[in-house]
């Protein structure tokens, strides 16, 4: 759809001295593209809502999403491919969601196995608000829209996206960035962590610990699971867009992370990574395939200036990648952590340590990654030629892949069928204490009067998604109300009970909370406490 921005002018008569005069004149800037995405997403919600639960008790539907339909990979691809083998799900239904940007084609190729049992479903459509609201598991490695609210009878299994090695939840300095990564794991019965930093991470980066009542399975990441045939997949899908490999040379993949904290720079950085690229293939091509795989947000910025015999379509797993590569340049990336069982050597070619460090901040030093640094790209080829790309153990990383034994979707599917409506893994004794501050400025005895709470009980901040967070909050969790109520226009215009409830469930369902404090009345008057029968305080 061509963008289009039109200007509205609205003028207001009067009499003024005797005569008819203009007395007012307002200009309404309207976004056709913007106005069309949310009358959409209305028709969206009211179809949702209308299937909300009714789910069959019959056949056994599983919906997997990757990267918000971007592709059919990473570890949903490794769960689906287990379900197929899997005996006890021939009557099973498997629906595959996928992006309007993308090409379904493309995106087949990844899959080993087809037959009609798949459906693909093109995601923000009517069928796919159906989908999302009647299929029985739920699978994800990223998140759903800000309309979602897991249903009861629904398990919701949450395989995030790789071993942070960036900072992450509330780590970094503005909370919103995560609201809608914390309402879905609030609402996972299950998370899947490769390992204890990954469940550290999520226990506090993302402060689920206390009041998350799913399970953080520390199993394995699946995708780390052998794949079949990933030989001929490659192979296709090289040939199908153009990319160049000769099977007698070493292989070089260069993975950089998305540098998109600051949209001033973004630019620059991949100006920087496409004359990178371009010189290590003038120096190395004659001895190594080279390849590029970028981060989803940028691939097409790069498409447009990148040779399409080096750049790795974004449809590609990159995990079958790492099967086939000799040596892994990165940055930031966690996909380090994914080749380190690959056993061959990884270079970190880390351009902007300083700035990159202070900006975004890292888990980890520089000194504890299993691999040589270099931060120039002369250093980098240099070392290449030189045969410098030995292996540098670490015990710190070794223990990221303690369980990635080629058993870890075995065990995730397992982990599905044993899940509970009750299960409680982290929720502990200590009282759980909501503070709606809407869009209220905290003084400074309202935050001295929470902080003395929060010695003696768990606070979670309810705010709106317009504030700005004082510092008096940073440390706290932060629950943003954001994006329109997930109700039908009857339901706002009559207040239905049926509509307020499933608002809350949107919002503050997935906690059990001791107490509420109000202290912004207008803002929490949208979630209808009263009405709903919830007990809250408007005093400390």
């Amino acid at each position: 759809m061509v963008e289009r921005t039109y200007v509205y002018s609205n003028q207001s008569w009067g009499r003024v001295d005797g005569r008819n005069k203009v007395i007012e004149h307002r200009c309404y800037i309207v976004n056709v593209k913007h106005v069309l995405k949310i009358q959409w997403e209305h028709i969206l919600r009211y179809i949702y809502i209308k299937n909300w639960g009714r789910i069959s008790d019959k056949t056994r539907v599983y919906l997997f999403e990757s990267r918000d339909g971007a592709s059919f990979t990473d570890s949903p691809r490794y769960i689906f491919n287990e379900l197929m083998a899997r005996t006890d799900q021939t009557q099973s239904v498997f629906i595959w969601i996928y992006s309007r940007h993308s090409d379904l084609n493309n995106l087949k190729t990844t899959l080993p196995l087809i037959d009609d049992r798949v459906m693909f479903v093109m995601r923000d459509t009517i069928e796919y608000a159906r989908a999302l609201a009647k299929s029985n598991y739920l699978i994800n490695n990223s998140t759903f829209p800000f309309w979602f609210i897991k249903h009861k009878n629904q398990k919701y299994i949450n395989t995030w996206h790789g071993t942070p090695l960036k900072l992450m939840g509330f780590d970094l300095p503005d909370p919103r960035l995560n609201k809608n990564v914390l309402r879905n794991f609030l609402m996972a019965d299950a998370i899947i962590s490769p390992n204890q930093h990954m469940t550290n991470v999520l226990n506090y980066s993302y402060k689920l610990s206390n009041v998350y009542k799913g399970v953080i399975s520390e199993i394995g990441l699946p995708r780390l699971d052998f794949t079949a045939g990933f030989e001929t997949i490659l192979s296709k899908q090289f040939n199908r867009s153009g990319l160049q490999f000769d099977k007698n040379k070493k292989t070089i993949l260069y993975s950089p992370t998305y540098r998109g904290s600051d949209p001033d720079k973004s630019k620059d950085d991949i100006d920087k990574l496409v004359k990178d690229f371009e010189e290590m293939v003038g120096e190395l091509q004659n001895e190594y395939n080279l390849l590029l795989k970028v981060h989803p947000f940028i691939y097409r910025q790069v498409q447009e200036n990148i040779s399409k015999v080096h750049l790795v379509p974004d449809y590609v797993d990159i995990n079958d990648l790492l099967n086939i590569t000799d040596v892994l340049i990165t940055d930031y990336s966690s996909v380090f952590f994914d080749f380190i069982h690959t056993g061959n050597p990884i270079l970190f070619y880390v351009w902007d340590e300083s700035d990159y460090k202070s900006e975004r901040g890292l888990y980890f030093e520089s000194t504890e990654l299993p691999g040589r640094i270099v931060t120039n790209i002369d250093c980098l080829i240099t070392t290449i030629k030189d045969n410098k790309t030995e292996v540098i153990e670490s015990s710190l990383m070794n223990s990221m892949i303690v369980h990635d034994d080629g058993f870890a979707s075995r065990r995730a599917v397992d982990l599905m069928s044993s899940l509970s409506n009750s299960y409680v893994e982290n929720v502990s004794a200590q009282k759980k204490v909501l503070i709606v501050i809407g869009r209220k400025k905290l003084s400074w005895n309202e935050g001295e009067k929470i902080k003395k709470i929060s010695e003696v009980a768990d606070v979670t901040i309810l705010a709106d998604d317009s504030i700005e967070v004082q510092d008096e909050l940073k440390g706290y969790r932060i629950l943003f109300v954001f994006g329109q109520p997930v109700k039908t226009s009857f339901e706002q215009l009559t207040g239905s009970l049926e509509g307020e409830n499933r608002e809350y469930q949107r919002i503050l369902g997935m906690v059990d909370w001791d107490k509420i404090i109000v202290l912004d009345n207008q803002f929490a008057s949208r979630l209808a406490f009263k009405k709903l029968g919830i007990n809250f305080s408007s005093e400390f």
